[in-house]
């Protein structure tokens, strides 16, 4: 059964039915993203999904999302300066230790035990992702996060537009970039998905956060889904 948001409000949206890489997971009812998801919401409850995986939890059928091998997490700037000491609270630390081990690889924060996921912990003093944007959230997760719903665990998911707007941030600095057309896909998947639907995503909201050479990129990235959107509709 595909996905479907089936409650989308200013705060929450509740997803069931995962569709994205089933294949990857030994019990198809929770993949092995999930399990990540659901393992980090035990040791941070304040975390927030950002990223590929953020936005592939709003792409909808027919509109298949980017496929991506690592979870990128904002960390309140507590937990992430913690986290750098290696300064964490032994409670905290010890569910850590059980769940997740060091990365392999100088580009990743922690790879899953179970799964062998790769974690990348974020936050505002991070790059190249947005501090400006990253503090916004921090500072206000109730007008910028939704909740998702994860085996009656929850965790933080940027809003669409705050996804949009980070990935347009990167985008734009090396729009010629692997990173960068990576980016793009995931904005116009979601584009695709959401297409003259701004109660869910809106692009007004997108404009208001992010900066003039981003608002030209975007603008094009608008106009290339809604020619592509009449295109399909013809």
């Amino acid at each position: 059964m595909p996905q479907q948001i089936v409650s989308c409000d200013q705060t929450q949206c509740f997803i069931v039915a995962e569709h994205f890489l089933e294949y990857f997971s030994e019990d198809h009812r929770v993949n092995n993203f999930d399990r990540v998801l659901i393992d980090i919401s035990r040791v941070y409850e304040n975390a927030v999904l950002m990223g590929a995986l953020a936005a592939s939890k709003y792409i909808q059928p027919p509109v298949e999302p980017r496929v991506t091998f690592d979870v990128d997490i904002i960390l309140p700037a507590q937990d992430f300066t913690d986290f750098l000491n290696d300064e964490i609270p032994p409670d905290k630390l010890e569910m850590l230790d059980a769940l997740f081990e060091t990365s392999d690889s100088n580009s990743h924060s922690l790879r899953h035990r179970k799964t062998r996921l790769y974690v990348d912990f974020l936050s505002e003093a991070s790059k190249p992702i947005s501090g400006k944007l990253v503090r916004r959230v921090l500072e206000n997760p109730d007008e910028t996060t939704n909740t998702l719903t994860l085996n009656g665990r929850s965790l933080r998911i940027l809003k669409p537009e705050l996804i949009i707007a980070m990935k347009l941030h990167r985008y734009a600095k090396s729009p010629r970039s692997e990173k960068a057309l990576s980016d793009r896909l995931d904005i116009v998947k979601m584009l695709k998905t959401y297409h003259q639907q701004p109660e869910i995503l809106d692009p007004e909201q997108i404009r208001s956060m992010i900066r003039r050479r981003e608002i030209r990129y975007f603008e094009e990235m608008l106009e290339d889904v809604d020619c592509e959107m009449c295109g399909e509709e013809n």
